[in-house]
């Protein structure tokens, strides 16, 4: 039998990343131009200080320019690598979260896993595909 899934695993690790003082306008762009529903905001030494999703920008449009960092959550449920994957979606269907983080110990960004990952894991599963092989993430 092999090794439980991770969210290492299953993580995606090429992100692109916010700063507190970049423009709500420019993270708008990256959502949009990427796809993205959820977008990491990080310091200068790439530790996790924020998340900021589609929901927080589609709010905003009524504010005016703003920056990421009065819009972002603070408070953002993270999980370590060695999370099973079973136990990161119980906790994401449990908190009702689209996105948690990967960190490290120091919140050192080291991924992101979502709701989508989650059904691209289940997708490969019923159609039979080996879940524990890697695969290309588009």
């Amino acid at each position: 039998m092999p090794a439980a899934l991770t969210v290492a695993d299953m993580m995606t690790t090429h992100l692109k990343v916010l700063h507190e003082d970049d423009s709500i306008n420019a993270a708008d762009w990256d959502m949009v131009v990427g796809e993205f529903r959820h977008m990491a905001v990080v310091d200068r030494d790439n530790r996790l200080v924020g998340l900021i999703s589609d929901r927080d920008v589609l709010r905003s449009q009524s504010e005016g320019p703003t920056t990421v960092a009065r819009l972002m959550t603070r408070d953002v449920h993270t999980v370590p690598p060695t999370m099973t994957a079973l136990d990161a979606v119980e906790h994401m269907l449990r908190s009702k979260h689209g996105a948690l983080p990967v960190v490290a110990g120091d919140r050192t960004l080291l991924g992101i896993v979502t709701t989508t990952d989650f059904l691209e894991l289940a997708r490969r599963a019923l159609a039979g595909h080996d879940i524990h092989q890697p695969h290309a993430r588009a």
